[in-house]
């Protein structure tokens, strides 16, 4: 018999045993959040009973007799941390749960809940972005701030970006962003921040556009906020006209990990065409796990909002530390239900300021153990950091939006001894297996500019180009070959084209040639042209490159194959590839045929002044010898009064007699008529050499003006082009290849100088619009730019341009890679092939000089193409409108003097011939009297008379 005592004892052992007991079967999980948990039915409630099920039903984490339960704490939210903290702390001191998931939205306005209650008792997991050096001791699902920092500075250098515009929804959104702020000046960032406004998303797009940079971060606390701003994008987008910033034009990176977008949205998302980089952390190579049962409505586990995963996950750490907190207890001879809970029951709050004291649950938790879940890997150290996680990256615009671009991992050591193998890259991102182009499609980056690339459906409506069109696609038929991903649609003369069959041109058809033949690697390729509609140049000042060269340099295009020129500078960003092609630049000029001259081009030598100012020194020559004769005692007019000359003779020098001299002396001929007198001659002379002056100067330069249009086929030298002063030249603005080499080379400085200092400018926005100002100038402007392309121009009707001269520069073009590329040896390698197999040459004279000759200039005459360098009839134009005019007053002075003749008749006084008179000989006298010479006159009319007046002595004369 026992005595009382122990039978008191033995009920007193067994109450406890019983209790205890009944607590080793309930281990406790604690939810605790506000309004966006809601009611018990809420879906964290919902997934945290999944993931305890889940733990329930896999006995090798917690073995019989051992689970786990659920309770959920006061959903009210809360404004103020105190408030929050003594909840919590309430909580903890009622329920002694195990473990607590606490979410930000309990206590909206605080700054990190889960890091404050950290502080007080543990374990506490975090589901959502903590912040920047919180000093937090609480279990973060998501990925430490700090982490975060340097994946996105390594994300921001492997694109290149060096502008871009921070899209955040929160003052804590851009807390989280502090460590990358604070390499803005290390790395010559240009940052600008924009707060989206929940109540006008759409207006905040529109803000993005005002933005100089192209780059967007959108990173939001509240992730259905940033799909909110990524479905107003597209509709805005499907505007007419399209408007905001989610388009071809711009490139997004989506901060927030595992955003969660139905697979519908995306292909919304592919239809804006506008470059995305997004990043997950559920790719996992060992385990997926199963869609929980209560939440199988969701299309996959992908869809889950990151929080829920992140929720899922932390009972799952719980269920794996919970476990291997039973094994070390079993190994120390400790089994059944004595184990549980109380070992691991959450401390009580301190009551006054300290650190609370791990209990066994958070040693083991933090041991660095990890297990795969929904995002990854799960593991942490002493610190409560998530550690041994992967993000991966995924970018593309439009078809190859979900392409795998590669992997940052947290910690490369531990990836490389759990693969097995070494993770290629010096840093935390590994992009390798894209670099190589493994299992994925090359996307190339290309430019609209014939005959290089055209878009087809432009290319089958042009009526000249039709037919060679046809040609081609009936000769690539034949042969068996079809671009990737072709996408050629319809059987009419214009289909719906899609993929790589919107295009057509030479680098179309070198791709697939490359594509035939290339070694050690099998790709798919997929061609778009670049937004912008450039080739590449660098900023100057922000080092930002736009263009074909800017997508390589910033990675969202693998290669850019087009006319581009190799110059030093792109070479210091990107690798090109074995030149495909010579290059240069040459002008083109407006064909002289075609050159609308001025009727009187003729008398441009002179200026208005000068012609106006000849022709009053003319009339003032004549005007002063008519006075001469009239008035001067030793002209004729006095000699014919003293008997020394015939009547004759005074009317040689009339008003209209001495225009005619002066006239005739103009055009170096010989007159029969000369002053007497000193004076007349004097002023003779000084006409003389006026006349001399003027018309050996007007020789000298009308060639000038009659052959200013020929003279840019001879153009041989930069010196040749820079002589010239009528013509004006320039070239496509910035961004060209053509402003670049100006720009650059130290012979073409003199030349880029002189365009910079004209008044107008000689920049013209493309070479479309540089062949229309070319045409619309009447001659008077050349564009400069590359020989390829301006000889393709000017070999198509209407055949009114020409290539003027020799190469200014020489240059070549080449594909341009990312620097180190592994494509660069392939392609080139490729090139070098279809070089030594004439392909190359086969390809350039096939897509410059088709065989089709009826619709291109080439089907001129021989002398039509020679004689390009000939005079034409418009050249010499003025001189057929001056004949014209002489033709027509010599008819009009002929009607006047038929009608005056008629009229007045014709035996009138001064109309009548003369009679010849005897020539005699008249000397002169020994006192200077008057003597005729025959060097003055042809022939002495009339009779002479020797009355004595001659003075100073006899006169000796015959009749």
């Amino acid at each position: 018999m026992l005595s009382t005592s122990i039978k008191i004892l033995w009920a007193l052992l067994l109450v406890e045993l019983h209790i205890h007991g009944g607590d080793a079967g309930s281990v406790k999980i604690g939810g605790f959040y506000g309004d966006s948990g809601g009611t018990i039915g809420d879906e964290f409630g919902t997934i945290i009973r999944d993931a305890i099920n889940r733990v329930k039903n896999n006995r090798t984490l917690i073995p019989e007799p051992h689970g786990m339960n659920y309770f959920q704490g006061d959903t009210k939210p809360v404004n103020a941390v105190y408030t929050a903290i003594e909840d919590i702390c309430d909580m903890i001191n009622a329920q002694r749960p195990s473990a607590l998931i606490v979410l930000g939205d309990k206590c909206p306005d605080c700054e990190d809940l889960s890091g404050v209650i950290s502080h007080g008792s543990n374990p506490v997991f975090g589901v959502d972005v903590g912040s920047f050096e919180s000093g937090s001791k609480a279990f973060k699902m998501y990925p430490a701030p700090e982490d975060m920092s340097n994946f996105f500075i390594d994300i921001l250098h492997y694109f290149k970006w060096r502008a871009f515009t921070l899209l955040v929804d929160s003052g804590d959104a851009f807390v989280n962003f502090q460590g990358v702020m604070s390499e803005v000046k290390a790395n010559d960032w240009n940052v600008t921040v924009l707060a989206i406004d929940p109540d006008d998303v759409e207006g905040t797009l529109v803000k993005t556009t005002t933005a100089k940079s192209k780059n967007i971060l959108l990173y939001c606390i509240d992730e259905s906020l940033c799909k909110e701003v990524l479905e107003k994008g597209y509709d805005m987008n499907n505007e007419n006209p399209p408007m905001g910033s989610l388009n071809s034009k711009y490139t997004w990176i989506l901060g927030n990990l595992d955003l969660s977008l139905p697979e519908q949205f995306k292909d919304q998302l592919e239809s804006t065409n506008a470059y995305m980089t997004y990043f997950t952390m559920n790719f996992t190579r060992e385990y997926q796990y199963t869609i929980p049962s209560a939440k199988s409505s969701y299309d996959s586990i992908y869809s889950f909002p990151m929080r829920e995963k992140l929720a899922f996950d932390a009972v799952l750490a719980i269920g794996h530390a919970l476990g291997r907190f039973v094994k070390r207890k079993a190994e120390q001879g400790q089994t059944g239900a004595a184990v549980l809970p109380g070992d691991t029951q959450m401390l009580t709050c301190p009551t006054a300021v300290g650190k609370a004291s791990p209990n066994d649950l958070t040693e083991e938790l933090m041991n660095g153990h990890g297990f795969e879940g929904m995002t990854g890997n799960v593991a942490f150290d002493e610190n409560g950091n998530r550690v041994n996680y992967t993000i991966t990256i995924f970018s593309g615009r439009g078809d190859t939006l979900r392409q795998l671009r590669g992997e940052w991992t947290q910690n490369p050591a531990y990836l490389e001894d759990r693969r097995g193998e070494d993770w290629q890259s010096p840093g935390n991102l590994n992009t390798t297996a894209f670099r190589i182009a493994k299992d994925r499609k090359i996307r190339i980056v290309s430019i609209e500019i014939p005959p290089f690339v055209y878009l087809r459906e432009k290319l089958i409506q042009s009526n000249n180009d039709e037919i060679r069109l046809q040609n081609y696609r009936y000769k690539r038929a034949e042969s068996g070959s079809s671009s990737s991903g072709s996408g050629f649609s319809g059987s009419g003369p214009i289909g719906q084209y899609t993929g790589n069959g919107r295009y057509e041109g030479y680098i179309m058809e070198l791709m697939e040639r490359i594509r035939s033949v290339i070694r050690g690697i099998d790709f798919e390729y997929e061609v778009e042209l670049v937004p912008d509609g450039k080739y590449g140049a660098g900023s100057s000042y922000s080092k930002i490159w736009n263009g074909m060269i800017g997508e390589v340099v910033r990675g969202t295009a693998d290669v850019a194959a087009g006319p581009i020129t190799v110059t030093a500078s792109r070479q210091s960003v990107v690798d090109f590839t074995l030149p495909f092609m010579a290059t240069g630049i040459q002008a083109l000029t407006l064909h002289t045929s075609y050159v609308e001259h001025g009727p009187f081009r003729i008398m441009y030598p002179f200026t208005v002044e000068v012609w106006f100012l000849s022709i009053f020194v003319f009339f003032l020559v004549a005007l002063m010898i008519w006075a001469a004769n009239r008035f001067d005692p030793y002209e004729w007019k006095r000699a014919t009064k003293d008997g020394k000359a015939t009547e004759d003779h005074t009317k040689d020098f009339t008003f209209s007699n001495s225009l005619w001299f002066c006239a005739s002396t103009l055009f170096l001929q010989s007159s029969d008529k000369s002053p007497r007198s000193n004076a007349a001659r004097c002023i003779a002379a000084f006409w003389y050499l006026y006349v001399l002056f003027m018309v050996f100067l007007y020789i000298v330069n009308v060639q000038f003006f009659i052959t200013s249009q020929t003279r840019l086929n001879y153009i041989k030298s930069v010196a040749d082009l820079k002589a010239e002063k009528t013509i004006k030249y320039g070239t496509t603005y910035k961004g060209s290849d053509s402003y670049h080499v100006f720009k650059k080379t130290k012979s073409l400085k003199s030349m880029w100088h002189k365009m910079n200092n004209d008044h107008e400018s000689p920049y013209v926005k493309d070479l479309h619009e540089g062949v229309d100002k070319v045409r619309k100038s009447n001659g008077r402007f050349t564009l400069l730019g590359p020989s390829p392309i301006l000889r393709y121009i000017a070999s198509q009707k209407p055949c009114d341009v020409d290539i003027a001269g020799a190469y200014l520069h020489r240059g070549q073009y080449a594909f341009a890679v990312a620097k180190d590329s592994p494509l660069r040896d392939h392609i080139s390698s490729a090139l070098e092939a279809l070089r030594d197999n004439g392909v190359l040459e086969d390809l350039e004279r096939d897509w410059w000089d088709l065989d089709d000759r009826w619709n291109r200039c080439r089907n001129q005459t021989i002398f039509e193409r020679d004689g390009a360098y000939s005079l034409f009839v418009n050249d010499l134009n003025s001189l057929y409108y001056m004949l014209t005019i002489g033709i027509v007053v010599s008819f009009m002075v002929f009607i006047a003097e038929y009608v005056y003749y008629n009229c007045f008749g014709g035996s009138e006084k001064g109309h009548a011939p003369s009679q010849p008179k005897k020539k005699k000989e008249i000397k002169r006298s020994k006192d200077g009297g008057f003597r005729p010479s025959g060097n003055n006159f042809n022939d002495t009319r009339g009779k002479i008379q020797n009355d004595g007046g001659a003075r100073g002595g006899d006169a000796n004369m015959w009749i």
